[in-house]
């Protein structure tokens, strides 16, 4: 064995679109409109995050919002419709995007109720405003955890689901009334998410102590959604807000300050962020905040990002989610055949959450004949930030005798998607090139 070959990658700064984090993506800014126009209908300026977007006045995404509603997906009783959802999937693969996804048992629209069979069991409506059926008093429960376990029997893994989000009960699954639902109810409906759903991840609203007492009995790992991010007192001024009270207070109160760690955390703008421009709501301050709570990824609505913000909002995204940076690699550059090659890198994650899924970290063995490809061990969910991350380990060398270019990458399986793209330079391909390697 040779001399160890040691290698120290350039760190990039640049704007990296990753699958599962980041702005969720903006479709409708994607087309070359002749003017764009903000949440409330004015022109703005034109304007692009990078020289090569594709998106404008937004920065560009490698995840979507996938809603879907039952009524749809189970039109008749026990019949379902999965290509619906199939369909939707393909369509965010198809802009590169993974997706996060809800199933909404009804919302508060005639055209959003519950199924027409359901419906026609259960023909009176309760007065309760969030509730379009009654969970106490029909077969509610029974029918839609009956839903998630079918949807998680067909779904569950998907390449293409970041994480799907726990619909309980009231308006779009978002737990309207649940104080008025026994314990049982809701332990029926979060066990058969929990049950079901055994590798892709989850995430519930954090919405009352009651059902995220009740998900947390399970100790499983699951994430936070909430859907009111930026509110600086646009509810009640100078009294509550859900930036200075409900967040800060909640997230330690209902146990999920650790959720972080093995499961996203999702929020979602209240209003628009231009209204948080407009009402002159501090920007940096939701950032910080926001970071302070791991975020992975934002639902900005598709609304445009008022361009003042432009380099606050990249800083943003620099920190959102993972960021993967090599720092250093080490291995032996000349090794005989069916002998092992040593391979030692230090990594860092300079985002602020890991990666939830599993992809393959992989060394590539590339030459003009050939290409090897081997797979690393290692759990790269397990890449917390703040932390040195070393990584060690052996590889067997099955391969001609002859000089190869040494690559490393993180694949995703999904061309369309692509590998994961780190904070170093030398991207071609979806690998990084790290330097030569002789194979006796």
């Amino acid at each position: 064995m040779s001399d160890t070959y040691v290698i120290n990658p350039k760190i990039s700064d640049e704007l990296l679109e990753n699958p599962g984090i980041g702005f969720i993506a903006a479709p409708g800014l994607m087309e070359p409109a002749e003017q764009i126009c903000d949440n409330r209908g004015n022109a703005v300026e034109k304007f692009r995050f990078r020289a090569d977007s594709r998106t404008w006045n937004h920065p560009d995404s490698k995840i979507m919002y996938c809603g879907v509603r039952w009524r749809d997906l189970e039109p008749e009783m026990g019949l379902y419709q999965w290509d619906i959802l199939e369909q939707k999937l393909e369509d965010a693969k198809l802009l590169g995007c993974t997706a996060i996804v809800r199933c909404s048992p009804y919302a508060l629209s005639e055209e959003e109720d519950i199924p027409d069979w359901f419906r026609k069991e259960c023909p009176e409506e309760p007065e309760f405003p969030f509730w379009r059926v009654d969970p106490l008093n029909s077969s509610y429960i029974l029918y839609w955890s009956r839903f998630i376990k079918s949807f998680a029997e067909h779904f569950d893994g998907h390449p293409l689901i970041s994480s799907v989000d726990m619909a309980l009960v009231g308006a779009w699954g978002e737990g309207g009334g649940t104080e008025f639902m026994p314990e049982d109810k809701i332990r029926q409906i979060a066990d058969a998410y929990i049950d079901n759903f055994k590798l892709t991840p989850l995430q519930a609203l954090l919405h009352d102590p009651k059902s995220i007492g009740i998900i947390r009995e399970r100790r499983e790992n699951i994430g936070f959604r909430v859907d009111c991010l930026g509110d600086m007192g646009g509810f009640h001024p100078q009294e509550w807000s859900h930036m200075l009270d409900f967040y800060p207070e909640n997230i330690c109160n209902f146990g999920m300050a650790d959720a972080w760690k093995k499961a996203p955390v999702v929020f979602e703008a209240c209003w628009h962020m231009n209204d948080w421009f407009l009402q002159g709501w501090d920007i940096d301050y939701i950032i910080d905040e926001s970071l302070k709570w791991h975020i992975s990824s934002y639902n900005s609505k598709g609304t445009t990002v008022p361009e003042v913000w432009k380099d606050s909002v990249t800083r943003w995204i620099k920190r959102m989610g993972y960021r993967f940076e090599l720092r250093r690699l080490s291995y032996n550059p000349v090794v005989s055949n069916n002998e092992t090659l040593h391979i030692k890198g230090l990594w860092a994650n300079t985002g602020v959450a890991p990666i939830y899924q599993r992809y393959p970290l992989v060394v590539r063995l590339r030459n003009e004949k050939e290409i090897r490809t081997l797979t690393s061990c290692t759990d790269i969910r397990n890449w917390l930030p703040d932390m040195d991350i070393l990584w060690e380990e052996d590889f067997i060398l099955e391969a001609t005798p002859g000089e190869y270019t040494l690559e490393i990458g993180i694949e995703t399986g999904i061309p369309e998607i692509g590998n994961i793209a780190l904070a170093i330079e030398g991207w071609k391909d979806g690998y990084y090139s790290m330097g030569k390697l002789i194979i006796e």
